[in-house]
């Protein structure tokens, strides 16, 4: 087994040495020698270092709003203080709200260890000079990494590639987004050179050559997807990022796992064939620092259900994020594909005997105004009234994907009768039934993807599940992507029959019971594979091929923080945003393509530059 890249410890060594740690730090630290830098030991922990500032994305309430907020196909949950601002886009998206400025910051200090890094690690002696190339393709990798979500997020922004630590600069002028590409593509094919492959590396959690191939693919296809923005876009993107995808996908060091709910499991993920770069976690309270807590934000609050309490295997519900009725609904082909059901948590099992509820005599309508009507819908046969539901371990809770067209947004029905079917079914069910047209900011299927039963108890909150940034599956949708765009529609639907294949059922799986009673299936199917019918032409995916990728994109990636880019990147932002997220809709505007400048940047600034010059358009 390899060993783990750990980081934790070493970062307080390189952080104590280093002048400019914040990006616009005016404080020179004494006391401490930089000659540190100029040993083995020093260059490793300045590594360590810059690999640590990765795991800010997912140590609170950071990334995800940055890129599941203000989209299509998610919804913002009950509670969370960001979603004003990054779903709604509200007047809180302005230049002095903090966590951008968070976001910013941690980036730039990255670059700046990384930069100081670059500048000493030629001094070192105790390397040999394949070790330092080595180190370097890993710093340049993480330096293009961390500008390439700056570059997404705030478009122009200042480009420092050169290590300081003995003046004060406060003149940081903001590079044109070409630039910033160009530096990016240049530390990266420096990276795909110099690392070596996975099989190689010897810690896993460090950059590989996969890794910079991915990222390189991801680069070109983001450049050149841009039509009316200007990314410094060239002819040769699409063909580049075709190229670089193809090298990873043909390197042999990796595969697709056989099952889609696999790439989800916890411990598996870690070490998966599919797994081209993760941020690591440790249950190691030392090592660990603010841990990974995106297990909080997709977990509805199942606790208020009857039958159900927390505990640690269904989850801590801080209810952030939640999927849309139309993703549940309409996005997936549910016969076929089974992705939908595998990446979401659909049933609770009871666990709490005080509240389970018991058979009614009668069960009558309830209006929209929550006012019980005389209206009957279900009378319980008599050997069951007052009798219990369900025990503990059976099921308390299952929420289904079956449309009902109750409700709009604003939560009026909008069909009596199938809101009276819709309650009349969860009457006469033997445990709660949730389908679509009743979720609410509160109760939302779960997705699985981030859930953490290995914490040490049901309220912990540091958790230890990998950041999985880079795997496989989506490798192959950049490169379907690139060549659709090129015009290669049959090797673009080769590489998404791919992942489709993978996605579809399995000849002998067991089919959810909603398969049946829900989605249509034929009972004399149940065992069939459904891999046929997944199966995409040239011909199908050819009249709209942008929005099929973004959709094909989201069955794959979904949560997996993804989405906001992706719509950015194609330009369709403000288009599906007000198709499909009402609530986003109000205020979206079209300069929302780009977050404002944080204040705090700007107000170090010496000498103060025009405004237009200092921050995006649309903030000033």
């Amino acid at each position: 087994m390899k060993n783990i890249l750990k980081y934790g410890l070493l970062t307080v060594l390189f952080a104590s040495i280093t002048s400019c740690d914040s990006f616009l730090d005016e404080k020179v630290v004494s006391g401490v020698s930089y000659d540190f830098l100029e040993t083995k030991t020093g260059i490793e922990t300045a590594v360590n270092g810059a690999y640590t500032t990765m795991r800010w994305y997912v140590g609170g309430e950071r990334y995800y709003c940055l890129n599941e907020y203000g989209v299509d196909y998610v919804w913002e949950g009950a509670d969370g203080g960001n979603k004003d601002a990054f779903n709604k886009y509200s007047v809180q998206m302005n230049s002095s709200f903090g966590m951008l400025y968070d976001f910013w910051e941690n980036n730039y200090k990255g670059i700046n260890r990384i930069n100081t890094a670059l500048m000493y690690l030629p001094k070192v002696k105790d390397m040999t000079d394949e070790e330092k190339k080595g180190r370097e393709g890993e710093l340049r990798f993480m330096r293009a990494y961390f500008y390439f979500d700056l570059v997404q997020q705030f478009g122009r922004i200042p480009l420092v590639l050169e290590g300081n630590v003995s003046e004060i600069v406060t003149d940081f002028k903001r590079a044109s987004i070409a630039d910033v590409y160009n530096a990016i593509i240049s530390d990266l094919e420096f990276a795909y050179d110099a690392l070596p492959n996975v099989a190689q590396q010897s810690q896993r959690g460090r950059a590989t050559q996969g890794a910079a191939g991915h990222l390189l693919a991801k680069v070109y296809l983001t450049r050149g997807s841009a039509v009316k923005d200007q990314r410094g876009q060239q002819q040769t993107d699409m063909q580049n990022a075709l190229k670089y995808a193809k090298t990873v996908i043909e390197s042999g060091k990796y595969s697709l796992e056989a099952d889609y709910k696999t790439t989800i499991d916890q411990q598996l993920q870690k070490n998966s064939t599919e797994t081209i770069f993760g941020i690591e976690f440790t249950q190691e309270i030392l090592f660990n620092g603010d841990g990974n807590k995106m297990h909080l934000y997709w977990v509805p609050t199942y606790e208020n259900i009857p039958g159900l309490q927390r505990d640690l295997e269904q989850g801590r519900a801080w209810k952030r994020v939640r999927p849309t009725p139309y993703f549940q609904t309409e996005l997936f082909d549910k016969k076929n594909d089974s992705r939908l059901q595998k990446m979401f948590k659909w049933v609770f099992w009871a666990n709490k005997e005080s509240s389970i509820p018991v058979w009614k005599d009668k069960y009558y309508y309830v209006d929209e105004n929550g006012k019980t009507t005389t209206d009957l819908l279900y009378t319980t046969p008599t050997d069951l009234v007052g009798k219990k539901k369900f025990a503990v371990g059976d099921t308390a809770a299952y929420f289904t994907s079956k449309y009902y067209g109750a409700k709009d947004n604003t939560n009026k029905v909008i069909d009596v009768e199938k809101d009276k079917q819709m309650q009349a079914d969860i009457a006469k069910s033997t445990y709660t039934l949730i389908p679509v047209d009743n979720n609410t900011n509160h109760f939302f299927p779960c997705l699985l993807k981030w859930l953490d039963p290995e914490r040490p108890d049901m309220n912990y909150e540091q958790g230890s599940r990998n950041f999985i940034r880079m795997r496989l599956a989506e490798t192959y949708l950049i490169a379907a992507e690139a060549a659709g765009r090129m015009g290669d529609m049959n090797t673009a639907a080769s590489y998404i029959n791919t992942v489709r294949k993978r996605a579809a059922y399995k000849q002998g799986e067991a089919k959810p019971q909603e398969w049946i009673a829900i989605d249509g299936g034929d009972p004399a199917k149940i065992s069939d594979s459904t891999e046929d019918a997944m199966m995409v032409t040239a011909a199908k995916i050819d009249s709209d091929f942008v929005n099929f990728m973004l959709d094909e994109r989201c069955r794959e990636l979904f949560g997996e923080m993804n989405r906001w880019e992706d719509l950015v990147r194609t330009e369709m932002l403000v288009e599906r945003v007000k198709k499909y997220n009402p609530d986003a809709a109000k205020g979206i505007k079209d300069y929302h393509k780009l977050r404002p400048i944080p204040q705090n940047h700007i107000d170090r600034l010496s000498p103060k530059p025009e405004l237009s010059e200092a921050q995006n358009e649309g903030y000033y």
